[in-house]
Formats: C-alpha cells, sequence, structure tokens
C-alpha cells in the first residue's frame, strides 16, 4: 500500500480534527468553485487549535482566499507546502493559476489570522520554482521559511517535519 505524506497525519488523528477536503476540478481548478466548496466546511471546524496544511495550487488558494477574505475562526498554525506565488518563472506548461491569481500584497493579511505560518519549499521542486517560496516569505519575515533539497513537489510518502512542527 502506497502512501503520501497526507496519510502521516493519522497518527495524531487522536488529538487533532482532520478534514481533507476534496477540491472540486483539480485538472480545471475554478477559484470561484473551491471558494463555495471550502466555506461549506466552515461549521465543521474547530475553534481551538486549527491547523491549515496546503499544498501547491492550495496553498495559492488559501493564501489568496485568507488574504482577500479572512477567515471566521483563528487559525493556530498554517502550513503551506510548494505554494505558488504567480506564474513567473514556470514552465510555459505548468503556467495555470487563473482566477488564483492574487496581489501580493494580501500576503500581509495572513498575519491577522494565523498564530504561526510556516513556508515549506524543495530547491528542487520542478513545478513550483523554489523563488516562490522566497517571494511569499518576503511579505511574511516572521513565518517560519523550511527549505528542503530533496522532496521534488512533495511527492513523497512522508514529511516528519510537518508533524513535529504541528505537535511542537
Amino acid at each position: 500500500e502506497s502512501k503520501e505524506w497526507k496519510d502521516w497525519f493519522e497518527p495524531i488523528s487522536w488529538a487533532y480534527q482532520i478534514i481533507r477536503p476534496e477540491m472540486p476540478n483539480k485538472n480545471m481548478a475554478s477559484y470561484a468553485a473551491w471558494k463555495i466548496w471550502f466555506e461549506k466546511i466552515f461549521p465543521y471546524l474547530n475553534d481551538e487549535k486549527l491547523v491549515l496544511v496546503w499544498h501547491s495550487l492550495g496553498a495559492m488558494f488559501l493564501i489568496k482566499y485568507i488574504g482577500e477574505c479572512g477567515f471566521p475562526k483563528k487559525i493556530s498554525q498554517l502550513h503551506l507546502i510548494s505554494a505558488v506565488f504567480d506564474e513567473s518563472d514556470m514552465d510555459e506548461d505548468e503556467k495555470y493559476t487563473g482566477d488564483f491569481a492574487y496581489n501580493a500584497e494580501i500576503i500581509k493579511n495572513l498575519e491577522k489570522y494565523c498564530e504561526q505560518i510556516f513556508i515549506y519549499h524543495s530547491t528542487d521542486d520542478d513545478i513550483v520554482p523554489y523563488s516562490h517560496a522566497q517571494k511569499i516569505s518576503n511579505y511574511l519575515p516572521w513565518a517560519t521559511f523550511v527549505t528542503f533539497h530533496n522532496k521534488w513537489h512533495f511527492l513523497v510518502s512522508e514529511i516528519p517535519e510537518i508533524l513535529k512542527n504541528i505537535l511542537n
């Protein structure tokens, strides 16, 4: 049985509520559709120790959503993994941001809703360039920026560093 890193949250499910929403139309993603889908889970989110972990285009979605709309609950930890900043430095066939694009200044708004922010990126990511994480971290200088050199686009079976940060 092959596992992906998201499956490694199960050991902490006794202490944390884990919700893994499947966002609609991943291959033809739409920010507007994701926003509707995402807002449907708000009533189910805990008010304490809320930890959000999003990856790639999902992390870009979350940056835009929180930056533009705010968030109805206090976020204890926000973990952004291989987050897309914009279409700069991307291969032509990887440019897919569409209506997920945002004004970079909104990134600063995350500070109002998140107690801690972690940014994870690998220097060998062949889908979202490492420069994207550097740009995001420029707007969040107080965030914890964790650099890897061998995780590609985090299509790996485990990332124990994220679990460690959640538990600490």
